[in-house]
């Protein structure tokens, strides 16, 4: 055998590994407009008047078969619950943590379709105490015909995770990204940076977790010991300047 068929011999075995390992989202969460929402993604608002503080979305079924989808409430702060807006199948005004909705039935989506219904949102009308932001954490996820949850498999995650943010004090620098990119899996924080920064997280009480100094290239935190909530990311820049960034650690 020559080395040119060698080569693509390797070529088409590593091809095949790959496609095989892929991971894929069974479901997704785009906005009204189609914008997707990755997954941990914070929504952040700095208002509780509709429409500013209202999100609308949609679930598209990302498989070839019918899904059904459940949304639920995983952990919330600075709030009860009692001032939610929720739309998902149908309509709730206030939502209590750990429950999932709509309550009694599940909402069926088309292979490579969104849900029928429209106007689906969130709508947070609490203001807080004027101090501690109001957040909550959402997962949706997949459930069979009797509503138990479809676990994921290797290579198939069957759910998908948002977080909602208000703050009457959210400013700028809230909204800026650092200069690179985060992603969180397996208990590993991974954060690509193309500067240096000193990171500080912070819980939602605003206790200091850890503390950690950020180099340019990848840069990996343990957070298999850190419980899931939503958590403030405040990296310092070398000038002192604060840019944060809010996350689900799950």
């Amino acid at each position: 055998m020559n080395n040119s068929k060698i080569f693509l011999f390797i070529a088409l075995f590593l091809t095949t590994i790959f496609s095989y390992s892929q991971v894929v989202y069974a479901l997704s969460l785009e906005s009204t407009d189609g914008v997707v929402i990755d997954d941990n993604q914070v929504l952040e608002f700095s208002e509780i008047t509709y429409p500013n503080a209202s999100f609308g979305f949609y679930i598209r079924n990302n498989t070839s078969e019918d899904i059904n989808v459940k949304v639920e409430l995983t952990s919330m702060s600075g709030t009860d619950g009692s001032s939610m807006e929720l739309c998902f199948g149908e309509c709730y005004n206030g939502i209590a943590l750990n429950e999932s909705y709509p309550s009694n039935m599940f909402v069926t989506i088309a292979p490579g379709e969104t849900q029928a219904s429209s106007g689906d949102h969130f709508y947070n009308q609490d203001p807080g105490d004027g101090n501690t932001p109001v957040e909550y954490s959402f997962r949706f996820y997949m459930v069979d015909q009797d509503g138990n949850e479809v676990v994921s498999q290797a290579e198939l995650i069957t759910y998908t995770h948002v977080g909602y943010y208000y703050s009457s004090t959210l400013s700028l620098d809230d909204l800026n990204q650092i200069q690179g990119a985060i992603s969180h899996s397996n208990g590993r924080l991974k954060i690509h940076s193309e500067k240096q920064y000193q990171l500080n997280i912070y819980d939602v009480r605003g206790s200091l977790i850890l503390e950690k100094e950020i180099e340019i290239g990848d840069n990996y935190i343990n957070s298999s010991m850190i419980s899931n909530h939503l958590y403030l990311l405040n990296f310092i820049e070398e000038n002192g300047n604060l840019i944060s960034k809010k996350i689900i650690l799950n």
